[in-house]
């Protein structure tokens, strides 16, 4: 059975795929759009708000996920910039030890003192050099932290705006919510007050059924106005004073026999 049910499945999906860039495939979507449409439309107003304050409990979510992100770039900064200042601090002694000693071998002219040490000139340019190359290199390395410091200290601002633009944003959809419920609210208090209702509450459909009845109620009164009409028999006229001649006159197409005088008149 379930074989059955995962070959149908990739029929199923082969027939979609091969009807996706034809005619047929266009009215599949556009149907099926309309239909999703249609679902919408019927969708009560008060599920709808239900669900609007579901999402809105959702953003909690995304405002946690935020503040994780926020939370590891602020220690990140910190720990960053207590690097950045720490090898700063470095580097201005090492500049300073250098600068000291350039002056020292300038000054010298045989031997040089660096620190406690008796160190020819020669040796002393040659050591001069190394802790040069050793500040270039370590001074790149602050640039780099410099700029990557400066980075995350623009990405945890904007994670900071993002945070109480989020925490704004919601309690505004909230508000609107909340207003949209009361006006729906004032709605269905006008269609109980009026007799044209066009909700479809129980009152409503109460009001119809009533509307309805009424005209049950109506169309008997008038059967039952028809209905002598339609039993009792005819009055009959007076034929005690007519002769047979005024009778029959109908019969001979005569119409001047009924108003002809009698002649015992």
């Amino acid at each position: 059975m379930l074989k059955k049910m995962v070959i149908l499945a990739v029929i199923g999906f082969v027939g979609v795929t091969v009807l996706a860039g034809t005619k047929i495939g266009s009215y599949i979507r556009s149907e099926f759009q309309e239909a999703r449409k249609r679902v919408e439309d019927n969708i009560a107003p008060e599920k709808e708000i239900a669900r609007l304050r579901n999402e809105i409990k959702l953003l909690d979510k995304d405002i946690l996920k935020i503040v994780e992100l926020l939370a590891k770039e602020r220690v990140d900064v910190q720990q960053l910039e207590a690097q950045v200042k720490e090898l700063a601090a470095r580097q201005e002694k090492d500049k300073a030890l250098l600068t000291s000693r350039a002056e020292a071998i300038k000054n010298a002219t045989e031997f040089v003192m660096f620190g406690n040490r008796k160190v020819r000139i020669d040796a002393a340019k040659a050591e001069l050099q190394e802790g040069v190359n050793r500040y270039t290199a370590a001074q790149k390395a602050l640039d780099a932290m410099e700029q990557t410091l400066a980075q995350r200290i623009k990405n945890r601002d904007l994670l900071e705006k993002q945070l109480e633009t989020l925490k704004d944003q919601k309690e505004t959809l909230k508000v609107a919510v909340d207003g949209m419920e009361a006006e729906l609210n004032a709605l269905k208090l006008q269609q109980m007050e009026s007799k044209y209702q066009t909700d479809d509450t129980r009152l409503a459909k109460i009001k119809e059924d009533l509307k309805k009845l009424q005209t049950r109620v109506d169309v008997e009164r008038e059967k039952l106005k028809l209905m002598p009409k339609v039993f009792e028999a005819p009055a009959t006229s007076d034929i005690s004073g007519k002769s047979v001649d005024d009778i029959i006159a109908p019969l001979n197409g005569s119409s001047k026999a009924a108003n002809r005088p009698r002649d015992d008149d």
